[in-house]
């Protein structure tokens, strides 16, 4: 009875000490850094990879598209949606990130996706938010 009562109170011992010891996820552990942000972009826009993309994109953020003369503007669900259409597949593509500018809580980052006729730029902001760096604001053109 003696040693089922210390194993009992062993267990128990575990059982708090692990509980103190657990701590929560954070929102912020998902993408810790800007940089992380801007690759989970990245890959889902170039390698149809979606892996952590809606968590990347805040809810509020704008995305702005020239064309032509006319700049058609649309929000996270219109982008996540059109993403999805486009699930792993790899864009026939080179590409390339050029910071643009940078402080402790923004980020802005040109990145160029070169096609065989024509080149799409994003100039991609993500900012420190309440739930961690999330992308704001994209504005994309073609030439």
């Amino acid at each position: 009875m003696k040693t089922l009562k210390a194993m009992m109170i062993g267990l128990a011992l575990v059982a708090v000490c692990g509980f103190a010891n657990a701590s929560p996820k954070t929102s912020t552990d998902v993408n810790t850094t800007k940089q992380e942000v801007l690759d989970t972009y990245m890959n889902a826009l170039v390698h149809g990879n979606l892996e952590g993309i809606s968590n990347a994109i805040a809810d509020n953020a704008r995305f702005y598209v020239v064309q032509g003369v006319r700049v058609r503007t649309t929000d996270k669900k219109d982008v996540l949606a059109y993403l999805k259409s486009n699930a792993h597949i790899d864009q026939n593509c080179a590409f390339t990130g050029t910071v643009l500018s940078q402080d402790d809580n923004t980020l802005v980052e040109k990145v160029e996706m070169k096609f065989k006729e024509i080149t799409r730029t994003d100039v991609v902001t993500a900012q420190r938010t309440d739930d961690g760096w999330k992308i704001t604001k994209v504005e994309t053109s073609f030439k």
